[in-house]
């Protein structure tokens, strides 16, 4: 038996602790664990001294913090470990991204980012996927994070108790996974193992860390007799082991959360542990047949690495077994199912997605207008835009976008974000005021509003306070698609405005005039806002269009007012007394004219009847509530990881729809139906906007109340009578969908114990339910948890307040509050500060025949919503035509791309001897979700630019490390 012993560290990219804090070991009166830098340091030197010895390390965050400090001497010495195969890079993102709320896109930037720091430095192409501690693992981590990005295996430790424990009898805590339907190289079966001697973990065996932070004997000191003991104790843990996978080779991990801290007294204990194990077999000390039985008369440990071990299961002749799901949701007891966080923090959750769109636009637009130089030499850190990157790296983490941090840490978190999407802001507003207009003082105070959703934009707002001021709007669509927009821009003033769209030689091409919408106000407490809402019209693909917006004292009249409506779309009429219909030009919406809740929906030759409800769940709480049912864990709260309701069973509480509440609202863009509840901390606004095919469901929530002592989980859920059999369809990190069944999981029979929340699934970009007969979609603009617990209904719980901590190790309720919270003892008390905190969100809902091709039709353009930048500037004596405009509208593209095919990346290149960009396409349908659109689609890529000259096209892994070339004639295919 060939025992691979391979030490590593887990190194929390932020979770009780900032990232800084981590790194310095600082403000230890919280956790006494971190200090990354030593264990750096300290790993370095042990490796140094003794060439047989092996460091397995991941998190490129810290090490790119630790590499800026250090001597060429060093750099030297760490380039010479890597050389020598002593010093491991594997994953080599920027963090241990989460695999249940994150989108792909920031999966890919946040990989690509740590890979851009090792190819630039190190030299270093990681070959092997490591994902030690997300709780639970995606399809799309499996193919696209995995082949896509030239790993040859993924390693992992935790998946459901349940899963776990028959693996476990039937040795397959090893082998095959290929949850994907496409047929491309990228979905070719990779393998992947647990760590954590198969233990649902991914540290040393039980009794053998001998790390400063563990309590575990040490062997170093030991005498003969108890040395021998402990040896024995060891080979016998390793037999159990390799009783549970095949093949002569097993992997022990040995390390866990910030260890490694004195590298050299782990690395003293584990020269013991080898050199004694080969020398007392050498001397016939040790009997390995009495341990290991008939089927090993020798054991070889040694100090290896993931790609050693890799490289060595790949050569043996095994047949694995094929895993085709994924590993959601993962519970690690009865009662213990880590679903609460695929909603936890749902304001960050939103942030996150939010400043990973403006990523992918502004580098387009600095790929395209910037006229930045590619050779700057001055390393990842003078680009412009290096700062959200990295802010938007550290914010895949598994503890930052999973929501399950410290307060403190989840404040630092939006802290960097917003200062990293400040600095990208201005640079793509400087930007586009150079390349719109030659007149520099027109655009001058060009700024991005990142507040769009509460409502509030302080430039618009302060300029339209009295006339005198006109707006302009600069809206780039970052899609390689024409798109038609709605703008929502905040005014001050309740007044008649004239939206004119100023193109090419600054002429008016449409100009109209819009009243003002009273606007929701994020809190109910805050003054009146208004609020001018225009449509676009057609927005050039890879684009921008110029805008102005003017205050007049004109009014509306009737004839106007008709004929303007009838422009944006059909007047909402009265079937009957108690019934409203609204209608667009795609889909009609019957509403009850009371409450103002929908009642059915006709869309693409479909009637279905779809009404929706709010409520939540009381949360499980051991103060209040206990399990009648056994459990390992019966006092398991719900908290910031799991979801539990007060029992297993719950049924949603209800949050009625006020009587006689409902408010229809016209607009120039279409209708609005405003919905009162009884519950104050729930409101809705539902709208049928022009030329779109679905229905938006805007909803704001909190502060959720919390006077009794008691957690909620707040639900939206949609009914409808689709015979849906059980099954509903979830999106994997917002690419191919999964088919989820109530009470099921396709590798083993489920013993079920929480008939909620073990049927919860990650959302990242949307869900469906059909039948023969219809389908209901529903596209999220954050992720979320959610499932169908009863048949023909969808449900996402949209925001979760708890009031006990769940015993995961972040020690917090989860209980965000608007003012924070106090520093820690000795500094602080640790109270919240404030009420709670108010979240917005939004649901689009689409009605047709087939699920998944209705979702994929607003997928991207949630996620790639255009930018809105405004600028004000005195009204011109002259008429708008009359200014100076050099590309008011403009497309870097000379031709859309096909309606199947995202532009996911588009950015310049650093330290080029030749002017390089990177590009990355994804054809965004699965095999047999459209009969069009799901066929192969061609793109022409010398043509597809504007003024592009084309020389050289190469293809490369996702991150753009290696040649795709490369990676598939040395690839491991099992």
């Amino acid at each position: 038996l060939y025992v691979h012993i391979v030490p590593h560290t887990h190194d929390d990219v932020g979770w009780r602790k900032t990232v800084e804090q981590y790194y310095y070991g600082l403000n230890n009166s919280i956790d006494t664990r971190g200090s990354v830098h030593s264990i750096i340091t300290t790993a370095v030197e042990s490796l140094l001294d003794d060439p047989a010895r092996t460091f397995t390390y991941v998190e490129m965050k810290f090490l790119s913090i630790w590499w800026k400090s250090q001597s060429d001497q060093m750099k030297d010495n760490v380039r010479y470990l890597i050389a020598n195969k002593q010093l491991s890079i594997v994953n080599g993102g920027w963090c241990m991204h989460d695999e249940a709320a994150p989108h792909y896109i920031g999966m890919i930037d946040q990989t690509s980012l740590g890979h851009e720091f090792l190819t630039r430095e190190l030299g270093v192409i990681p070959k092997v996927g490591w994902q030690l501690d997300p709780f639970g693992h995606s399809a799309t981590q499996a193919s696209l994070m995995s082949r896509g990005m030239g790993f040859d295996a993924l390693y992992f430790g935790r998946i459901d108790y349940q899963d776990l424990r028959l693996r476990q009898l039937t040795r397959q805590c090893e082998g095959l996974w290929n949850a994907s339907r496409e047929s491309s190289d990228i979905a070719l079966p990779i393998f992947w193992g647990l760590t954590g001697s198969y233990g649902g973990n991914y540290g040393a065996p039980r009794g053998y860390c001998f790390d400063v932070l563990c309590q575990d004997e040490p062997l170093v000191g030991a005498n003969e007799t108890r040395l021998r003991e402990r040896l024995r104790t060891f080979l016998e843990d390793v037999r159990i082991q390799s009783d549970r996978t095949q093949g002569d080779h097993v992997m022990v991990t040995m390390g866990e959360d910030f260890n490694y801290i004195q590298a050299h007294l782990n690395f003293a204990n584990m020269d013991l542990l080898i050199n004694s194990i080969m020398s007392y077999q050498h001397w016939k000390i040790l009997d390995i047949p009495s341990i290991f039985g008939p089927q090993y008369d020798r054991v070889d440990i040694f100090y290896s690495t993931p790609d050693y071990y890799t490289e060595m299961k790949y050569k043996e002749t095994v047949l694995w077994v094929v895993k085709t799901d994924d590993f959601f949701p993962y519970s690690d007891c009865e009662h213990c199912f880590w679903t609460g966080y695929f909603t936890s923090r749902a304001s960050f959750k939103r942030f996150e997605r939010v400043s990973s769109s403006f990523l992918l636009a502004a580098r387009q637009i600095e790929a395209l207008w910037s006229g930045q130089s590619n050779s700057t030499g001055q390393g990842m850190e003078s680009r412009p835009l290096f700062a959200l990157e990295d802010a938007l790296g550290i914010a895949q983490h598994h503890d930052a976008v999973s929501g399950t941090a410290k307060q403190h840490v989840a404040d630092d978190y939006s802290f960097k974000l917003q200062t990293g999407l400040d600095l990208a802001s201005k640079f793509v507003a400087k930007t586009l005021k150079n390349t719109l207009i030659s007149d520099s003082g027109l655009l001058e105070n060009l700024t991005f509003c990142h507040q769009l959703n509460e409502s509030i934009c302080d430039l618009s707002q302060d300029a339209t306070k009295s006339l005198g001021k006109d707006l302009y709007v600069v809206v780039y669509n970052a899609k390689a698609s024409e798109v038609s927009s709605i703008i929502r821009l905040p005014v001050s003033t309740n007044q008649t405005y004239l939206v004119e769209r100023v193109e090419r030689n600054a002429t008016v091409a449409r100009s109209r005039l819009v009243e003002t919408v009273q606007a929701v106000n994020l809190r109910t407490t805050d003054k009146p806002r208004y609020t001018v809402m225009f449509d676009t019209g057609p927005l050039p693909p890879i684009g921008v269009a110029l805008f102005r917006v003017s205050m007049t004292n004109k009014v509306f009249s009737s004839s106007l007012r008709s004929n303007d409506l009838t422009e944006t779309r059909r007047l909402f009429r009265a079937a009957d007394g108690k019934d409203v219909v609204v209608s667009n030009e795609l889909l009609s919406v019957t509403f009850d004219s009371s409450t103002g809740m929908m009642k059915q929906v006709f869309s693409q030759n479909v009637s279905l009847l779809l009404t929706q409800e709010w409520g939540y769940y009381t949360s499980f709480d051991s103060d209040y509530d206990r399990t009648e049912v056994p459990s390992s864990r019966a006092d398991q709260n719900s908290g910031a990881y799991v979801f539990r309701p007060s029992t297993p069973e719950e049924k949603l509480k209800l949050m009625n729809a006020s009587p006689s509440g409902a408010k229809f609202v016209d607009t120039s863009v279409g209708t609005e139906v405003h919905v009162a509840f009884d519950a104050p901390w729930i409101r809705q606004v539902t709208r049928i906007l022009k030329g779109q095919p679905y229905v938006e469901i805007e909803y704001t929530i909190g502060p959720i109340p919390i006077d009794d002592g008691r957690g909620r989980e707040i639900v939206n859920r949609y009914i409808t009578p689709i015979k849906s059999e059980g099954k509903v369809y979830t999106d994997s990190n917002g690419r191919e969908f999964l088919e989820r069944r109530r009470n099921y999981r396709p590798s083993w029979s489920l013993e079920v114990y929480e008939q909620v929340a073990g049927n919860y699934y990650p959302i990242n970009a949307a869900a469906y339910i059909e039948d023969s007969d219809a389908a209901l979609s529903v596209v999220v603009d954050r992720s979320q948890g959610g499932g169908s617990i009863i048949d023909g209904t969808l449900e996402f719980m949209v925001q979760r307040r708890t009031v006990a901590d769940d015993f995961r190790g972040v020690d917090e309720p989860l209980n965000e509050t608007c003012g924070g919270m106090e520093p820690y003892p000795p500094y602080g008390d640790a109270k919240r500060v404030g009420d709670g905190v108010v979240i917005r969100g939004v649901h689009r809902l689409l009605v047709g025949a087939k699920g998944a091709g209705l979702a994929r039709s607003q997928m991207d353009a949630t996620f790639a919503e255009p930018l809105i930048f405004v600028a004000s500037s005195p009204k011109p004596s002259t008429p708008v035509g009359a200014l100076v405009a050099t590309q008011s509208s403009l497309s870097a593209l000379q031709l859309s791309l096909p309606s199947n095919v995202m532009l996911i990346t588009l950015m310049r290149l650093q330290d080029r001897e030749r002017p390089t960009w990177l590009l990355r396409l994804g054809h965004q349908y699965a095999a047999g979700e459209h009969e069009v659109l799901s066929q192969p689609a061609k793109v022409n890529l010398a043509t597809f630019l504007v003024d592009w000259d084309v020389s050289k096209i190469e293809e490369k892994t996702l991150s753009g490390n290696r040649d795709w070339d490369v990676y598939t004639k040395e690839r491991y295919d099992w």
